[in-house]
């Protein structure tokens, strides 16, 4: 048998995926990308930002259920990574993540922007800049599993390590653009993610943008969808659920920009409703 081969096959699947990192004080930062395969283990997707060994990313895909370790039942699968390795082919780097878990390697809570190396990791497997040797040194910490239990206050209940808040996904924003008329919902929108495919078509048919992308929250007559691509409010797109039979067109309500690099989509569906199975 070949000793290489990998004890957890990798399957070549594009799903998209949300990556969350995290900055010193708290900050976050997010992007989207595309998975070039996955497997129990981990992941490889293009990433724009700059990571290194052992920085913690926090992920959410639609990870097929039979390669999950928990979150079994849930439509998106959470889990906290670390960069294994970082590939830079051209302006978007090639990154390998392993599956961390459900909670981040002990010692996140203080430091989130550090690096959390496995035995056997060197420095040296990351690249730095000259003279950061000292600085880097203190920011590495081995990656071990939250305690179960804070030895410096014994005395205090302790549970689930509490993560750096996420920007808050509604909040008001000067760069929330709505449509002339506006809308109030009707039906209350679900945090779940589903896998779409975006597409902006012309009076005759023809495909003009399309783009594999995920809903992050949905409801019988919406959903909000991230996007690299530039849209209007106003623009009607045609909306797929990836390997699934949900098709709607759909007129885009509002946009928010989340980064230069993608915004948020807020639709309103056309032609029908979500069924029940995208709401659980």
């Amino acid at each position: 048998m070949d000793k290489n081969r990998r004890k957890h096959e990798r399957l070549g699947l594009a799903i998209p995926v949300r990556v969350q990192g995290y900055l010193a004080g708290g900050e976050t930062w997010e992007e989207i990308s595309t998975t070039i395969d996955v497997s129990e283990r981990g992941a490889c997707f293009p990433l724009n930002r700059a990571v290194e060994l052992g920085h913690v990313l926090r992920l959410t895909l639609g990870l097929p259920k039979r390669l999950r370790n928990f979150d079994t039942t849930d439509s998106a699968y959470r889990v906290y990574s670390l960069v294994r390795f970082v590939e830079r082919r051209s302006e978007r780097a090639r990154v390998g993540v392993l599956f961390f878990g459900q909670f981040p390697p002990r010692g996140f809570q203080e430091r989130p922007e550090g690096r959390y190396l496995l035995p056997g990791d060197a420095l040296h497997k990351a690249p730095r800049a000259a003279g950061a040797a000292k600085a880097e040194a203190s920011s590495v910490t081995p990656a071990q599993p939250a305690a179960p239990q804070a030895a410096a206050a014994p005395s205090e209940p302790v549970g689930p390590p509490v993560t750096p808040a996420a920007p808050v996904p509604d909040a008001p924003t000067s760069d929330f653009l709505p449509s002339e008329d506006g809308d109030r919902r009707s039906a209350p929108r679900l945090d779940v993610f589903v896998n779409f495919l975006l597409q902006l078509a012309d009076a005759q048919g023809t495909i003009l943008q399309q783009e594999l992308t995920v809903a992050d929250n949905i409801s019988r007559g919406g959903a909000r969808v991230m996007t690299t691509l530039s849209f209007h409010a106003g623009d009607v797109v045609l909306l797929q659920e990836a390997g699934g039979a949900f098709a709607t067109r759909a007129e885009i309500r509002g946009i928010s920009r989340v980064q230069p690099s993608f915004e948020r989509l807020h639709l309103r569906f056309l032609d029908r409703q979500a069924p029940d199975r995208l709401l659980r």
